[in-house]
């Protein structure tokens, strides 16, 4: 693992220190200060890092920070349901009326114009003021629009799930005119908000016999299931207990689909795709004393061993996680692979039939 300081001196990262740097996560809370600083431009950055690592010592996992949309088509009381949140998870709202009040006191107020880029700067304002940072936040009829929800995120008001409370998908939908409805100022646009928001959206589908303390139940649980790092598309870093980044190994017989499963895992999570006839062909054609080995005396089993520790302890694989597939082939390479500073986490055996993989690979 090399980085760079501000002198341009490399920097080695001794690897027996990456097992306590991600047990105890200190790569990746270096990472979220950084990231802090970066959105919130503090005047006073020691200060501000040090505000900072207070609250992650008193915090083991993020602040709820929760959108909720709900889908026109449902019949939802959505204050009764945002109440019974607020007893369950205890966080705090903010309403559209609320920033609304605000936004009249704001230097820049001018009736009868709202401009989302100070409707964003008031929610901001208020997103900071204690005890929200503490307490997190639920916005439930804000924003309502595309560009709404643009300046929020361009401003660092990032929710860290998006709950979307819609009917379960029928198996032929209706095809639905795409031009979209006129709204008035307080209503939501689903359909963009959805897709400014797909990164943490998370569909909690509401039948038709479900009263309300079974919507508000499938509401408190999705909740804790993405602080658990069920978030669906990307990793849930924030899980106690979790892996920081998921290291994969994916074994099956020839044929069984690992390298499509391989890159399609790859691209979801944001992995590193690894193929070991990939990394062994790099190797081969270095001229350093791996490449030398390889050209002039064969491959081993230690020698497969160190072209893959190489590969796994840069930079990239460390920070992103990895996916692997074609090593390990023996029990041999299982030992010298769990030995690594860095072994795998995730281990996937694709179970599939002889017959399944000759009529794949016919």
């Amino acid at each position: 693992m090399t980085e760079t300081d501000a002198t341009k001196r490399p920097l080695e990262m001794p690897e027996t220190f990456l097992p306590f740097l991600e047990k105890y996560r200190i790569y990746k809370l270096f990472k979220d200060m950084l990231r802090d600083l970066v959105i919130n431009l503090p005047k006073d950055h020691l200060k501000h890092m040090k505000i900072f690592l207070g609250q992650h010592l008193h915090y083991s996992q993020d602040i709820d920070r929760v959108i909720l949309l709900v889908s026109p088509e449902l019949q939802i009381d959505k204050k009764r349901l945002v109440r019974d949140l607020i007893k369950a998870i205890g966080f705090i709202v903010i309403t559209r009326r609320c920033i609304m009040d605000r936004y009249e006191k704001h230097d820049s107020y001018v009736p009868g114009c709202i401009p989302p880029e100070i409707m964003s700067e008031v929610t901001k304002m208020l997103t900071l003021k204690d005890p929200v940072p503490l307490t997190g936040w639920l916005m439930f009829d804000h924003p309502c629009s595309v560009r709404e929800a643009r300046c929020l995120q361009q401003d660092g008001v990032l929710p860290t799930v998006t709950l979307l409370l819609t009917r379960p998908p029928a198996a032929a939908p209706p095809v639905h005119d795409p031009r979209t409805p006129a709204r008035s100022f307080f209503q939501q646009d689903i359909e963009g908000l959805k897709f400014v928001y797909k990164s943490t959206l998370k569909e909690v589908y509401i039948e038709s016999e479900d009263d309300h303390e079974k919507i508000s139940a499938k509401c408190c649980n999705a909740i804790r299931a993405c602080a658990a790092g069920a978030q669906g598309p990307g990793q849930g870093l924030q899980a106690v207990g979790a892996p920081g980044v998921y290291r994969v190994i994916l074994i099956g017989p020839r044929s069984s689909g690992r390298r499509t499963q391989g890159k399609m895992a790859a691209k979801h999570f944001g992995l590193v795709y690894l193929h070991f006839n990939d990394l062994y062909n790099e190797a081969k054609a270095r001229k350093d004393d791996v490449g030398h080995k390889i050209r002039n005396v064969g491959v081993s089993v230690q020698l497969r061993a160190e072209i893959v520790r190489r590969r796994i302890l840069q930079k990239d694989c460390i920070e992103r996680g990895w996916v692997l597939i074609g090593y390990p082939a023996t029990g041999t390479d299982f030992e010298l692979l769990d030995l690594m500073h860095t072994p795998p986490n995730r281990i996937i055996f694709l179970n599939v039939t002889r017959k399944v993989s000759r009529n794949a690979a016919g």
